[in-house]
């Protein structure tokens, strides 16, 4: 139980390093320096005030320094990176468990930051893939999907590759950008992590994770809506690593 309490506190600093991320990197800021400011009046916060999730607990969601009430973002993506790391502990060997948490905190960072800003930043992909392109040749055995390497490989071109054909085909016939470049990055990043099979099966639940986004939030802009479809992968893929 020793390790599962551990990366639960390494998953709430992980989780609030995110929110630091999810919040600079779309403004281009540092993401190490200067140290955290409130959103509202531009005022240092405290280390106490700064404590994840217990902090926002504490100040009852309220900033102290102007009185402005705070994104529940924060405390959420904290605990859930946290129960996240737990989980991969209790699930997997402490090894597979560091690697398969290192993995859910990019893509917890990819996620989000598509889902406000409709943005994927390529360095993540790009970690994401050759992590994964490593792991597949040194040490297979840590993937948690358990595919051999020849089957990583042609996912990776062939994923990616109906991705940009759909693209290409939208934009013929309807002259729209059906799908963002960075949501082909992503799925070539996580398709040499499934294998062909569990490709299939990210593609049916991440369409489905689009469709239900649709349903729930397209009433609020009809005419500007637009699915953040990476989003809609990132979570698919957390999904499907654990069960």
């Amino acid at each position: 139980m020793y390790n599962e309490i551990l990366f639960f506190i390494i998953g709430l600093i992980f989780g609030s390093f995110a929110n630091v991320c999810i919040y600079r990197l779309p403004i281009q800021r540092s993401i190490v320096k200067p140290r955290s400011k409130c959103t509202f009046c531009k005022k240092s916060i405290t280390w106490f005030h700064n404590i994840p999730v217990l902090s926002f607990i504490f100040l009852k969601g309220v900033s102290k320094c102007c009185n402005k009430k705070i994104s529940f973002q924060y405390p959420v993506v904290e605990l859930l990176t946290a129960i996240l790391f737990f989980y991969s502990a209790f699930t997997f060997q402490l090894y597979q468990a560091s690697l398969v948490s290192l993995i859910i905190f990019i893509l917890l960072i990819t996620v989000t930051i598509d889902l406000n800003k409709q943005i994927i930043f390529l360095v993540f992909t790009y970690i994401i893939f050759f992590l994964g392109l490593l792991i597949q040749f040194l040490k297979p055995e840590l993937n948690p999907f358990n595919v051999s390497l020849k089957n990583s490989l042609i996912t990776a071109f062939i994923a990616p590759s109906l991705f940009l054909i759909l693209r290409y085909i939208f934009k013929k016939i309807k002259n729209v950008e059906a799908l963002g470049l960075g949501d082909v990055y992503l799925i070539a990043s996580l398709a040499i992590w499934t294998g062909f099979e569990k490709f299939l099966y990210l593609l049916i639940g991440s369409s489905i994770t689009g469709i239900i986004f649709y349903l729930i939030f397209n009433k609020r802009n009809k005419e500007n809506f637009r699915i953040p479809f990476g989003s809609c992968i990132g979570i698919t893929f957390i999904v499907l690593i654990f069960i």
